[in-house]
């Protein structure tokens, strides 16, 4: 994630033509990883070359300076293969995530698109609020901001070919992250 607003990648914006399919994108994935069609998200949405990474920052003073250590700690560094073991994992009957089953609202929003050197990439950062419920009294929430690659696949639709999570919080306060943000 970058903090700086003068990096290269927020440079040009795409045209509104390119921003609504964009925009369409976004929404079609949430609705899809809200109503657990994720064989579909997976299989339709997300390129086989696909690095899917999670990541958690400690957050520090500014001029913190005892600790040596690095700031990120990963809580997934995914790519199609992995992606596809969780993605069947989640459809086994004997797993304990499906009954009761889990339901799932996202929000996306502050969607911006940008052109990159290659004009089959359009970088992409969007703010989202994830709300995960189960039992009455089993109900977490996660905020965060991804930064994606898409690509324009051979077919001419989108896929998401890189997607970067800075998780905001260092310790995770719900229940588990066993979710695809």
């Amino acid at each position: 994630m970058s903090d700086n607003t003068d990096d290269k990648r927020f440079e040009k914006c795409v045209d509104d033509k390119m921003l609504r399919e964009v925009e369409h994108f976004m929404l079609r994935e949430a609705r899809l990883l809200d109503t657990e069609q994720l064989k579909e998200w997976y299989e339709q949405m997300v390129s086989p070359e696909i690095r899917y990474v999670v990541t958690c920052t400690q957050l520090r003073n500014r001029n913190e300076r005892r600790y040596t250590l690095p700031d990120k700690v990963y809580i997934y560094d995914d790519n199609y293969q992995q992606l596809g073991v969780r993605v069947t994992q989640f459809y086994d009957p004997q797993h304990w995530r499906v009954d009761p089953p889990e339901q799932y609202c996202r929000m996306v929003t502050n969607i911006e698109a940008f052109e990159t050197d290659n004009k089959d990439k359009i970088f992409v950062r969007s703010n989202c609020l994830v709300t995960r419920a189960r039992r009455a009294y089993e109900v977490d929430q996660f905020f965060y901001t991804r930064e994606d690659l898409l690509i324009r696949s051979e077919q001419g639709n989108l896929t998401l070919l890189n997607r970067t999570i800075d998780y905001p919080e260092r310790s995770v306060q719900g229940r588990n992250m066993l979710i695809l943000l």
